[in-house]
């Protein structure tokens, strides 16, 4: 007789899953564009700002028909999770995930403070200034758990990931390994360039390598929703904690 699974082993599959992920994430990035179409903020994360310099060089039309053809394929995609997963995924609720990407954020936010400092993982640190409304730290908190998640964890990571196990053939675990490495060289240097990013340090460097490394095995262990909610959390508890300083 085949022993059925555990409820953490389901809950652990099942909350990693992509399909579950981005039912996850969708509602908080919508709800952060909502947020910055109505607040109209001066100062915008740069991995969001650099998708969005990609799509304004591309022609109006084809802009649009992408726009439209990933609605329809959220739609599509989304109406068929709904079909086929979710009878079978019912440990993954929402609020459970919600509650892992706090707690990591928690346990892990000591680790990472002490090496990385009071700056949070954000590329910008917006400063307490009378001129700054008071929510826009936490605005550009969000910004930064859902865009650079997104850029260096599930487009970066993930595309060196189908890249070195289709192309070139590796073992799963060489591939995830270095995508995880790329992506946090990458994620590194990302917080020194353009016109928010910090004047550049061999320390501050590796520092920012060390956290993509540790973002990186857990988007690899937990996938995209929890470390989204992770970064965003610890990035807010970082703003509350200067706030109350």
């Amino acid at each position: 007789m085949k022993r059925r699974p555990s409820w953490f082993k389901t809950y652990h599959l099942e909350s990693r899953q992509i399909g579950r992920s981005l039912a996850v994430v969708l509602p908080l990035l919508l709800a952060y564009e909502i947020a910055v179409a109505l607040l109209a903020p001066q100062i915008r994360n740069s991995a969001e700002m650099a998708v969005a310099n990609f799509v304004r060089r591309m022609p109006g039309d084809l802009v649009v028909t992408l726009r439209y053809t990933l609605l329809g394929v959220l739609a599509v995609g989304t109406v068929w999770w709904f079909r086929s997963d979710r009878p079978r995924a019912s440990a993954a609720r929402p609020s459970l995930i919600l509650s892992e990407a706090l707690l990591l954020a928690v346990l892990l936010g000591p680790a990472l403070e002490s090496l990385v400092g009071r700056i949070g993982l954000s590329a910008t640190s917006v400063d307490q200034l009378p001129q700054n409304p008071v929510w826009l730290p936490y605005l550009m908190s969000v910004g930064a758990g859902l865009w650079e998640e997104i850029v260096f964890r599930l487009g970066l990571l993930g595309g060196l990931y189908v890249l070195f196990k289709r192309l070139f053939r590796l073992p799963d675990l060489s591939a995830v390994g270095l995508g995880i490495l790329i992506s946090a060289l990458a994620f590194a240097f990302y917080h020194h360039v353009g016109e928010s990013g910090e004047a550049f340090s061999l320390s501050r460097f590796a520092f920012r390598g060390f956290a993509g490394t540790i973002l990186g095995v857990l988007f690899a262990w937990r996938g995209l929703a929890i470390v989204v909610y992770m970064h965003v959390f610890y990035d807010v508890l970082c703003d509350l904690r200067a706030a109350l300083l």
